[in-house]
């Protein structure tokens, strides 16, 4: 009698968790409609896999106005992807194209949950806990490349999952392979899904346990030599880009050009940003309790890649979905019961994974077509009808402007996507000067600084166009008397200074 309770009582509670898993998808289904796929940073990947496709891969700078400067496109396959989606099918298809990578995704990291919540009794829990931990992951579905970045680091965390757990050599296989596409997709997190393999290095609980401490100490380094070996793997595959070394270190050479003037909200850290510091701090605490709720630590690599991914988290906003995901990793280990799962449930997972996979992906293509009807509102919304409206401020700035400052940088991805030179964007790869080269005339600095001189300077700092808002056209006149209204379109006004 008391089974058939428990057998009921398991079964309801697999019937709510079910539920709630619903429940957590239709939540995340309107939150990607109205953030939608389609990105002003776009049309800066767009113009650069039209290079990729027409002039093969650059390295001197097609968009700049300045001879001989250098560039590192980091993510030169992620932007052909969008370029040849755009060749087929236009806006829409660049929209929708983010269906794969956020399929993918989500698939992979689902299988990771799956494979540290390894409780046979409630097959949708590992479900439940990858889809409210994915959904932070909804703000990063657009046409920029960390969808494939998240995927592949999830693949790597799986890979070295399933190697510790059957000693298998080729499973590791896996991460050389991660490591070439990563440095390829986006060079600039390549390390992260290396990171993650480097802290399975660490002992695990037991492994010292012998009395002898030389010679477990020599069964661990043995045990470790064939995940030594796939992370040098990882680092040399890291060089098989088409800037080679430039390309692997990357981030090391743009990260402090990107931080000059703290105007990239993204790199910013959450104590400075009051609207993403609560996610931190949510998720942080969420992974704490569940710890001390189920009575169980993590283990040590799992600990460690959370510890270095809430830090990461803390100093640069762009991070947080590390901070997210990886601590709901944490919770699916507190929620785990047992080290086998049946034959049933896998099936099951795997079922449920595939269906999450596949409701993600039918919500990204609505989303992003509904991201292109041009009667939808936002900055990011219909871009059919940008080509039309920014034409006379392309057309009035010709083949050879000179020094353009826009109000709104956004607006210098666009020109770069017409085919105007300009000589600065948001992008390290295009004015940081250990990527562009001593040539750079760096006018990206010169922008930022101007954000705080106000108009009156920008004729005396040498600028020869500014656009500006509608609304701030007035302001801009009174400021640099002489400045002439030459054309305007998409809510931008361009003045002659």
């Amino acid at each position: 009698m008391n089974q058939i309770k428990v057998a009921k009582i398991v079964r309801c509670a697999s019937a709510a968790l079910a539920v709630l898993l619903s429940m957590a998808v239709i939540a995340l289904i309107p939150a990607i409609r109205s953030a939608g796929t389609l990105d002003t940073d776009g049309w800066f990947l767009l113009a650069s896999g039209r290079v990729v496709v027409e002039s093969g891969i650059p390295s001197t700078n097609p968009f700049t106005a300045i001879a001989g400067q250098g560039i590192v496109l980091q993510q030169w396959l992620h932007d052909t992807w969008l370029y040849l989606c755009w060749k087929g099918a236009g806006y829409a298809g660049v929209a929708v194209s983010v269906a794969v990578p956020a399929a993918l995704a989500l698939w992979a990291y689902t299988g990771t949950v799956s494979r540290l919540a390894r409780n046979a009794r409630h097959p949708w829990a590992p479900l439940l806990i990858g889809a409210l931990g994915f959904t932070l992951m909804a703000s990063y579905l657009s046409i920029r490349p960390s969808l494939w970045t998240a995927a592949l680091l999830f693949v790597a965390i799986s890979s070295c999952l399933d190697w510790r757990r059957g000693a298998d050599k080729r499973c590791l296989f896996a991460l050389p392979v991660v490591s070439l596409l990563s440095v390829n997709l986006q060079a600039a997190l390549w390390p992260l899904p290396a990171a993650a393999a480097v802290c399975f290095l660490l002992p695990e609980e037991g492994e010292f346990e012998s009395s002898n401490t030389c010679e477990a100490l020599r069964a661990w380094s043995q045990s470790r030599l064939p995940l030594l070996a796939a992370i040098a793997g990882m680092a040399a595959e890291s060089l098989v880009n088409p800037y080679a070394i430039d390309g692997s270190l990357y981030v090391l050479r743009s990260l402090g050009a990107a931080s000059y003037g703290g105007v990239i909200l993204e790199l910013k850290p959450v104590w400075a940003m009051p609207e993403a510091a609560p996610f931190w701090c949510v998720v942080v605490l969420a992974a704490s309790a569940s710890c001390a709720l189920a009575r169980r630590f993590p283990p040590r690599w799992l600990l460690a890649f959370w510890l270095a991914s809430a830090i990461a988290g803390a100093l640069a906003v762009r991070c947080l979905w590390i901070t997210w995901t990886v601590s709901f990793l944490i919770v699916a280990v507190s929620a785990g019961r047992k080290d086998e799962l049946e034959p049933r449930t896998h099936r099951l997972l795997i079922a449920g994974r595939l269906a999450l996979s596949l409701v993600l992906a039918l919500s990204v293509i609505n989303s992003g077509l509904y991201s292109t009807e041009p009667e939808t509102s936002g900055v990011e919304s219909g871009w059919y009808g940008i080509d039309a409206d920014m034409g006379q401020i392309v057309e009035a700035l010709g083949d050879n402007p000179g020094r353009i400052w826009a109000e709104d940088a956004t607006v210098m991805n666009y020109l770069e996507w017409a085919g105007v030179p300009v000589t600065y964007d948001m992008r390290p790869e295009i004015w940081s000067e250990a990527i562009a080269g001593d040539s750079a005339a760096n006018d990206y600095r010169h922008y930022v600084d101007s954000l705080e001189s106000g108009y009156g300077h920008l004729r005396e700092d040498g600028w020869a166009w500014a656009i500006v808002m509608d609304s701030h056209g007035k302001r801009l006149e009174k400021a640099c008397p002489g400045a002439r209204k030459t054309a305007s379109g998409r809510g931008y006004t361009l003045y002659r200074l």
